[in-house]
This record gives structure tokens, sequence and C-alpha cells, in this order.
């Protein structure tokens, strides 16, 4: 997958989702889809499964939409960390593998507690 550029979260779609959003409806966060532009200009649409922050930082679990088993729903998600630049959230792809390893266990973990399913793949 292509890297997301400074201006790939759409203003007028929703954001990553704040601590506020992750703590609503007792710690499940509202079903949101935004939409990001790659390098390239592409534009897709991820549903946001799940946001984290960790001592390495926030990040956010995203579904593409495009990706997505239309009879089941199933797909692989995505992890990208969510940085405050100029005062504006961007999200950037993550380069330590070791970490995107670690950070896919916790969000494993939290899918089986939010969405009540089987585990969902990483991509």
């Amino acid at each position: 997958m292509s890297e997301f550029d400074a201006d790939a979260l759409e203003k007028d779609k929703a954001q990553a989702p704040t601590e506020a959003q992750d703590e609503a409806d007792d710690g499940e966060i509202e079903d949101s889809i935004i939409t990001l532009i790659d390098d390239e200009g592409r534009m897709s649409d991820f549903d946001v499964l799940d946001a984290i922050e960790t001592d390495d930082g926030r990040f956010v679990a995203l579904l593409p939409l495009a990706s997505m088993d239309e009879e089941t729903g199933d797909g692989e998600y995505i992890i990208l960390r969510v940085d405050t630049v100029n005062g504006e959230e961007e999200l950037a792809e993550i380069e330590d593998e070791k970490l995107v390893e670690a950070l896919a266990d916790l969000f494993q973990e939290r899918f089986h507690e939010l969405y009540e399913t089987e585990d969902y793949l990483i991509e």
C-alpha cells in the first residue's frame, strides 16, 4: 500500500478517533469511515476499527473498504500511527515491524472484546 501524505485525512470526513471517542459507549468506538489520499492522489475509504495509545504513541486500525468481502464483512486491516503536526492529526505508516507485530497483538485482543469475533488479518 502506498504511503499517505500530510493531506491524507479528508477534513469533511470523520477524523482518526479521539480518546473521548475511544471511551464512548463503554469503551466501544462508533463506526466511522474516513477517506485517505495516497501519494499518487488516489482516494480510498477505510473503516476505523479501533484506536489505542501506548508508550510508543497513538495508533489506529483501519479496514480498507475496497478489500472487504461484501458477504462476510471480513478483510485485512492496516495499522497507522497518529501524529500531530501543527495541531493537525496525520496518519503515517509504521516502519518498525516488531512494533507493528506488538500492536497487532494488542488490536487482536481488543477486537475480540469489542466485536466478539474471531481474529482479523493484518496486512
